[in-house]
């Protein structure tokens, strides 16, 4: 057991040890008979009476959840697995093992499942395939009663038929039991349940998660704070912190280690309460960032959305650091997370206004979380690696997030914000996206808008995967301003995909090629959105000329924009706009609309959004898709024009008279010519209200491309065009 003292005095705290806590790494192998609770083990070691033990080999048992075909991740759509399938078997040596099915047809019903593991998703990021998704392992199955044969030794038969499309299953095969030790005699361990398999040489470990908890719950209740000495803590249902303000130290982020890699759970569970701080510890899970697919969900066939390692769906195979919902205050510090599957911190809950919280299992049955919100959430010095979801994820309604001086590596995503007044200073960032920015809907433009965000100071490398800050949906009033971006080579350094009033000032944007990172077509700003100013920002390639570099793209479709006072050089094309093209890693650049289904890899440049008919039910009237985003609920598109790009009506324009959201529905005025399902168009505004002036595009090969489809409303003036040194002009 480690020995390290407190650092704390110990009136004003509780040492986790006092609760049987035992932090210790001492493990052993030992024989067990089926039916008995008694264990001889080769070295008694440091065990004790009263702490718990996990045992390998000796407890098959299996369990699950059931969706139905709704949306998936509400609690209100799940319950727990009863008698509706059976299942047996698992190969010996395999500890834990969990699958996924899913219902596709009703007459006859048939069924997919999956493999939620690393070794059955062989296309994950790691792998050098094109197609980067969750891989099934069976599909088109018929439910007929009789067995399955699944993965690792696991067979499954459905007692239960009558299965509709879109209802799911999440299936966990175990072979572990966790047991308390009551009685030890010599070599013998006295167990508080039973084995229900022989085993030879089962491993024995220390477990804590009851002992934890229990520290938990007593310095709570004693108004004190929590101090956990140096050793590794292994936790089966992470700990919970309900209602309570609490303080929690470990020893050093290197030195205590609270470990969730055998696992379906967060670390914390923090649920309402006022006060927390989480500081000086590690915290280790099961899955890291390669071994998972580059598009970690999927819809269901009723069209709803799944993560099968999402931290809103722990049943399924998840872990994360911290789960809290509607906490006021929160801090975390120093701390060192690793291999997290789910959202390493995910915060959701109720907003300002009272808006009941965005609630999953296991938070819900507690009204009262709709009563506060999250006021101030300070993430500083964090260590984060190796992580297959966001890092930082404020699910719509938290405000006051400080993400202050933290460094990630290897993370699908550095930080999801949908929430209010957002602070990302001075972090480092490498590999993975940097960040996005978004918020669910648009609020009344009357009303306190939601996420605003000071995005500043930070240093963002881009590595191989995935692409930079991102920009999108009802965003209101963001600041990106004085960040390094070094190597972004992939996709974009900045991409404004949505959103409105965004200030892009002062960043240097390397756009250069390292290593073995990509070279593909990039960006290093685009705009796709409306009421946007970018200036005094140097964006560059180093060395030879980056041909498939863009400084600045701007979409025809976007309003009242500033480009201004920019340095680009040394890229393939200095300011454009005027064109859509996506990059598939196997065939090169297309213009096919819908895109090529990209991997993660794949590039590409946004300047026109293509938009397509799928259905005319009126003369005038079409519904469509691929249509810009809008915001602040602005009557979109009305009173814009349209351009034919393919059909009968190629190259002839159109006034829009009408906007129907819902459908989405675009209606012509009168004399507008009929639609085809497959015409394709685009929308764009009768002035668009630019002011590209005072750039310096110097050695690009193609410094200002304006290709636009109307060109009222912009004025591009004053711009200086160094030609490509050595050309002779």
């Amino acid at each position: 057991m480690p020995t390290h003292a407190a650092p704390f005095p110990a009136g004003g705290w509780i040492d986790a040890r006092q609760a049987g806590a035992s932090g210790s790494e001492f493990q052993t192998t030992g024989a067990i008979r089926a039916g008995s609770n008694e264990i001889t083990v080769a070295e008694a070691g440091d065990f004790q009476v009263g702490q718990e033990v996990t045992i390998s080999r000796c407890h098959p048992h299996y369990y699950g959840t059931i969706y139905n075909a709704a949306a998936p991740y509400f609690a209100k759509n799940q319950r727990a697995l009863r008698d509706e399938v059976e299942l047996r078997g698992l190969d010996d040596g395999k500890a834990w093992q969990t699958f996924f099915v899913h219902f596709e047809e009703a007459a006859p019903a048939t069924f997919r499942w999956l493999a939620v593991d690393p070794a059955f998703q062989t296309k994950a990021r790691g792998q050098p395939s094109l197609r980067r998704y969750w891989q099934w392992q069976g599909t088109g199955l018929p439910v007929d009663g009789g067995r399955v044969a699944l993965a690792s030794g696991v067979e499954m038969r459905f007692k239960h038929r009558a299965w509709q499309p879109g209802e799911s299953i999440a299936l966990h095969a175990r072979n572990r039991l966790l047991a308390r030790i009551t009685g030890i005699r010599g070599k013998t361990l006295i167990l508080s349940a039973r084995a229900t398999r022989d085993a030879a040489d089962a491993l024995v470990r220390h477990h804590d998660q009851a002992a934890l908890q229990t520290a938990v719950d007593r310095a709570i209740a004693e108004h004190k704070g929590l101090f956990i000495p140096a050793g590794r803590y292994r936790l089966s249902q992470g700990l919970w912190i309900r209602q309570a303000s609490l303080r929690v130290e470990g020893l050093g982020r290197d030195q205590t280690l609270l470990d969730v890699s055998e696992d379906n759970t967060s670390v914390f569970w923090i649920a309402g309460g006022q006060d927390i701080a989480i500081r000086n510890l590690g915290m280790t899970g099961h899955t890291g960032f390669l071994e998972l697919p580059a598009h970690t969900s999927f819809k269901t066939v009723s069209g709803f959305p799944l993560w099968p390692t999402a931290n809103q769906q722990m049943e399924i195979k998840g872990c994360a650091a911290a789960n809290f919902v509607s906490t006021e205050r929160l801090l975390f510090e120093d701390l060192k997370v690793t291999r997290m599957a789910s959202e390493a911190f995910y915060s959701h809950g109720s907003d300002r206004e009272g808006h009941p919280p965005y609630v999953q299992q296991p938070h819900e049955g507690m009204p009262e979380l709709s009563q506060q919100y999250t006021k101030s959430c300070i993430y500083h010095r964090c260590l984060v690696s190796d992580c297959g979801f966001n890092v930082f994820n404020n699910n719509d309604h938290a405000e006051n997030t400080s993400i202050l001086h933290c460094h990630v590596e290897r993370a699908a995503n550095f930080c999801e914000n949908a929430g209010r007044f957002t602070r990302i200073i001075g972090n480092y960032v490498l590999d993975g996206c940097f960040t996005s920015v978004h918020s669910g809907s648009a609020d009344d433009p009357r009303r306190l808008g939601p996420t605003q965000a000071v995005i500043a100071d930070n240093v963002f490398e881009g590595g191989r995967f995935l692409g930079g800050i991102l920009i999108n949906n009802a965003a209101t009033q963001v600041t990106v301003a004085n960040n390094l971006f070094i190597g972004c080579s992939n996709e974009y350094a900045i991409r404004i995909g949505g959103g409105r009033r965004i200030t892009v000032t002062g960043n240097q944007i390397d756009l250069t090629q390292l290593g073995d990172y990509p070279d593909n077509d990039r960006v290093g700003i685009c705009i796709e959105a409306s009421n946007v100013l970018a200036a005094d920002n140097h964006i560059y390639a180093r060395g030879p000329r980056a041909g498939k570099a863009t400084g600045i793209s701007i979409a025809e479709h976007a309003v009242n924009v500033q480009a201004h006072n920019n340095l680009i050089e040394n890229c393939g094309h200095g300011i454009r706009t005027g064109r859509r093209l996506f990059r598939d890693a196997a065939t090169g650049l297309t213009d096919t609309f819908p895109p090529p289904a990209c991997d993660g890899q794949g590039a590409f440049e946004f300047c026109r959004t293509e938009s397509e008919v799928v259905a005319a039910p009126h003369g005038n009237t079409f519904r469509c898709l691929g249509l810009p985003r809008a915001c602040d609920g602005a009557p979109a598109y009305a009173g814009w024009r349209l351009r034919w790009l393919t059909g009968r009506q190629a190259g002839r324009t159109a006034e829009i008279a009408a906007f129907d959201p819902a459908q989405p529905a675009i209606t012509l005025e009168a004399g507008g010519m009929a639609a085809r399902p497959g015409d394709r168009f685009a929308v764009y505004p009768r002035y668009a209200n630019w002011q590209v002036h005072h750039n310096t595009l110097a050695d690009c090969e193609h410094p200002l491309r304006m290709e636009l489809l109307d060109a009222s409303g912009v004025r591009c003036a004053d711009n200086i065009i160094a030609p490509p040194a050595g050309n002779g002009n």
